[in-house]
C-alpha cells in the first residue's frame, strides 16, 4: 500500500457551546491539517496523485473557514466546532472531491495546537 500526506492550514475562531471552562469562551486557533490518502499502486509518472492536486483540493475545503468564526458557518452553527468534528467535516468534504478509483482518503488530522490533534479515518483503517 501506498500512501502519501500532505499539510494545510488554517487560522479561525471559535467557541465550544457545551464545554465549561476556558474553551467555552471565544478563542482562536492556528490549525494544522494532516490528509493522507492511499492507493494499492502508483499511476502514471509514478505518483497516486500528484502533491498539488491533493493541495489544491484540500485547499478549497479549507479556504473558507480560514480567518472565520467557526460557530456560524455549517455544519459547525449546528454542531460544536470541535478538532473531532473538523476533522470528519473535512474528511467527507476532501473525500468527495478525489478523483474516483484512483486514490482512498484514509485519513485526515487537524492539530489545534503543537500537542493536540483529533484524526477521523475512514472504517476499516
Amino acid at each position: 500500500m501506498y500512501e502519501i500526506e500532505i499539510i494545510a492550514g488554517f487560522s479561525s475562531a471559535h467557541l465550544l457551546r457545551e464545554y465549561k471552562g476556558k474553551c467555552e469562551h471565544l478563542h482562536g486557533h492556528n490549525y494544522k491539517v494532516h490528509v493522507t490518502v492511499q492507493a494499492e499502486s502508483p499511476g502514471p509518472g509514478g505518483m497516486i496523485i500528484d502533491f498539488g492536486d491533493l493541495k489544491r483540493i484540500t485547499g478549497r475545503v479549507v479556504e473558507p473557514l480560514d480567518h472565520a468564526f467557526l460557530n456560524e458557518i455549517p455544519p459547525f452553527d449546528k454542531i460544536e466546532p470541535s478538532a473531532e468534528n473538523l476533522a470528519a467535516y473535512l474528511f467527507h468534504q476532501i473525500a468527495s472531491q478525489l478523483p474516483e478509483q484512483t486514490v482512498t482518503l484514509s485519513s485526515v488530522s487537524v492539530w489545534e495546537s503543537d500537542t493536540a490533534r483529533a484524526t477521523f479515518r475512514s472504517k476499516g483503517e
